[in-house]
């Protein structure tokens, strides 16, 4: 700050540089009041929009890098076009023109009339402008579609307006061609209750994907969706000061904040899988993609693999009122095998067992959407380690060519009288004739073909080494290979936010 109160922004070859200004993010506060009117204002009616970046720099309309000095020679080329052909620029600068015709021309020369007869020595001029920021008042109601009233958004609760305040940051910055901002926000889970606490915790992770996103918090509901290298605790040293822990440590923040295992029941995330061996499998795939899967010793770090003989039976109805108990709601993947069959319709013959449930049950179940419901690519998750390009570097099998030349073999023997080999053939509409031709529709032989019979064809003499296999296996197959499984948990935040970065380059590459 100068002394004439102007602000000037130093570099190293420079005193002033009015550049520095355009590169500096924006920074956006969310106070402990909720205070919105200064926010709402800066995002709804300050909006960079090149016309009315012209209109507040009062640039000429013929030369953008001059200043306007209501000359108002614009003003024939403005009268040869229509209302409706007018730019917001050209319509404030005609209303300037009018406004400067009510006689405010002989106003301000009498005015310098009376200025000299009275002592005065300087001419007074008169410069109207047209502050775009003071002319419109934009006013936010919220309709409660059950009450049936309209209401300000100000008068809105603290809690909804947090929701708010963060939505709106979410949807402007979420525009094309924005800039990367600063959001900063003081202890978001305050007047929210456990529920909306999630979902504040996933709109500031996906606010942090393209922004710096700064906030502090009591609360380890907003922890869970940030991995360790993004959480900082503040605590007091030896003289009362406030410092960061050089470490974080996730749990024992927790037990720093009282909670114990009792209170979050330790589990942030569920999956439901249909077989034991799927819970074994399945941390393999976790460990290889995302970060912070197993703790120090090993076991799963929040994270619960629950097996069921059938996403629809006692266990899993009952583990769903659990989580629906214990908040974690909707944060749950059911996996089931694919069959054979239309995942479609397998998802949504699960998802309406579910709604009538939940229309039985006076305890309310979770609500089980498309989104919490994953119908395996495949037939099982075995033929998901069926790729032989991949199997012959482990040395499962010689070479691409033998696994065909066995699968073949053992087609002729037996797999093509089971049930889904004869399946596999309807479907075809014919037998396999060669290894050759097996080769060209492996695709189909891993949806229809029931995995168990495929898997113990290769994998049947390695049984001692089958985990340490399958976690090799999955470092060398290309991501691609699973892509379904991944999808599907990449649409959780829990998940989204720990992904292993570079990831799907390296799996590219091994192919």
């Amino acid at each position: 700050m100068n002394f004439d109160g102007k602000q000037r922004y130093e570099d190293f070859s420079r005193k002033s540089n009015p550049y520095i200004p355009m590169v500096l993010p924006r920074l956006y506060r969310i106070n402990a009041e909720r205070e919105l009117n200064q926010l709402q204002n800066d995002l709804l009616m300050f909006q960079e929009d090149d016309q009315l970046r012209q209109i507040r720099a009062g640039s000429c309309i013929f030369e953008r890098a001059k200043k306007c000095r209501h000359c108002f020679q614009c003003i024939g080329l403005i009268n040869q076009k229509k209302p409706d052909e007018l730019t917001a620029f050209e319509t404030a600068r005609l209303l300037e023109y009018k406004i400067y015709q009510l006689n405010l021309n002989d106003f301000a020369r009498k005015i310098n009339e009376n200025f000299f007869k009275n002592g005065g020595y300087e001419e007074l001029s008169y410069a109207l402008t047209c502050d775009v920021d003071q002319m419109f008042d934009l006013e936010v109601t919220a309709f409660n579609r059950k009450r049936g009233v309209s209401q300000p958004v100000e008068m809105m609760g603290k809690g909804m307006r947090s929701i708010y305040m963060l939505s709106l940051l979410e949807t402007y910055i979420g525009e094309p061609g924005r800039l990367p901002s600063i959001i900063m926000v003081e202890d978001p889970e305050i007047f929210l209750h456990p529920q909306l606490e999630k979902a504040c915790s996933e709109l500031l992770y996906r606010l942090s994907k393209k922004n710096q996103v700064i906030f502090k918090t009591h609360s380890p509901t907003l922890l869970f969706n940030f991995n360790s290298r993004q959480i900082r605790q503040v605590v007091l040293d030896g003289d009362r000061y406030s410092v960061l822990r050089e470490k974080t440590d996730i749990g024992r923040i927790l037990d720093d904040l009282g909670y114990g295992a009792s209170d979050l029941m330790n589990v942030s995330f569920v999956f439901i899988v249909e077989g034991k061996q799927d819970k074994s499998r399945l941390p393999l795939l976790l460990e290889r993609y995302y970060s912070e899967v197993y703790d120090s010793q090993g076991r799963l770090l929040r994270i619960s693999i629950i097996t069921t003989n059938s996403c629809t039976n006692i266990k899993t109805y009952a583990n769903l009122k659990y989580m629906n108990q214990v908040y974690l709601r909707d944060q749950f993947l059911m996996i089931r095998d694919g069959d054979g069959k239309d995942p479609e319709e397998l998802a949504g013959q699960l998802c309406r067992y579910y709604d009538e449930r939940n229309l039985e049950d006076v305890d309310r179940l979770p609500k089980v959407t498309r989104r919490n419901v994953l119908i395996l690519k495949y037939y099982s998750f075995e033929n998901y380690f069926l790729n032989p390009q991949v199997m012959a570097k482990l040395g499962i099998v010689e070479s691409e060519e033998a696994f065909y030349r066995t699968l073949f073999c053992k087609w002729g023997e037996y797999l093509g009288r089971i049930r889904s080999g004869q399946e596999l053939q309807r479907i075809l509409g014919r037998d396999f004739t060669s290894p050759e031709d097996m080769r060209e529709h492996m695709e189909e032989i891993r949806i229809y073909m029931r995995g168990h019979n495929l898997y113990d064809i290769f994998y049947g003499p390695y049984r001692e080494r089958e985990q340490e296999i399958l976690r090799e296996y999955i470092h060398i197959a290309p991501r691609e290979d699973f892509q379904d499984i991944l999808d599907a948990i990449d649409r959780f935040v829990y998940f989204d936010s720990r992904k292993i970065a570079g990831e799907e380059t390296g799996s590219k590459q091994n192919e």
